[in-house]
């Protein structure tokens, strides 16, 4: 039964990963198309970025600021800082809402039960399908990205961008538990997006403020976005504690699920 469901939903994310590659290769090359058509203007460019006031640069998660003078650095702002979080967090909590509340929404979660497969097997088996939705999506980026700097000459580190993308990886799965968690408490879809939505929202926030207010500046801590981007990977590559940290949060919130899945009324 492992095999078959986890198969199963996996054939049915074929096309909508399908979708996610070409969409990504698409991205991958307007950028790095752009990048290397404006680089010879870069003074001018880090100028600007230089006017920024503090806080814009801190909502747009380049804290540690901005070096539009690489081909990472341009990364960072384009694609770690905003738009690639927004895509693994969507993911993640669209992967992990369906799991418990969507199935119930579709009221096909009840049939899934009456079969042999149990609810620990179930939902450890559609946390696989998320991992590896989320991994897939992840490894898509850094393989966009890497083929197109190498096309272009671009010059991007490897293992810096595969510690980026690690990060990335846990920020959306972060996520997608917290969205299971809270649909398997709740039981409703529209709720559990919401709520998982406000606080992807609320932590973005608190992590690009929190800093710029006396006397709030410990509250970043609270934030999964200090984890992902404080350390800087692109430049720095991958931080360790952070990993663990974030692995660490993606395990508790799986754990409280399997115990609120297992209590979990399904009429």
């Amino acid at each position: 039964m492992f095999i078959n469901v986890y198969l199963k939903n996996l054939r049915d994310l074929r096309n909508n990963l399908i979708y996610w590659f070409v969409g990504l290769l698409v991205l991958a090359f307007y950028l790095s198309f752009a990048y290397d058509s404006f680089s010879e203007n870069l003074d001018s460019f880090n100028d600007l970025i230089e006017s920024f006031p503090k806080e814009l640069l801190h909502l747009l998660g380049a804290e540690n600021g901005l070096d539009m003078s690489t081909f990472a650095g341009f990364l960072n702002l384009e694609i770690f800082g905003v738009m690639g979080p927004i895509m693994v967090i969507v993911v993640g909590i669209n992967a992990g809402t369906h799991i418990v509340a969507g199935e119930l929404n579709n009221k096909t979660l009840e049939l899934v039960m009456s079969t042999p497969v149990g609810r620990n097997n179930y939902l450890f088996q559609q946390i696989l399908v998320m991992i590896t939705k989320i991994f897939f999506i992840s490894l898509f980026i850094w393989f966009s990205f890497m083929f197109f700097s190498t096309i272009f000459t671009l010059n991007l580190d490897v293992i810096k961008l595969i510690g980026t993308t690690t990060h990335l990886f846990f920020l959306g799965l972060i996520f997608g538990s917290l969205s299971l968690l809270i649909g398997s408490i709740t039981g409703n879809k529209t709720k559990t997006l919401g709520i998982s939505t406000v606080i992807a929202i609320l932590s973005h926030f608190v992590n690009a403020i929190s800093p710029l207010i006396d006397g709030a500046k410990n509250m970043k801590y609270i934030s999964v976005f200090h984890y992902y981007k404080n350390s800087n990977p692109i430049v720095n590559g991958a931080d360790f504690f952070d990993i663990f940290i974030m692995l660490l949060l993606c395990i508790i919130l799986m754990v409280l699920s399997f115990i609120s899945f297992k209590y979990k009324d399904l009429v």
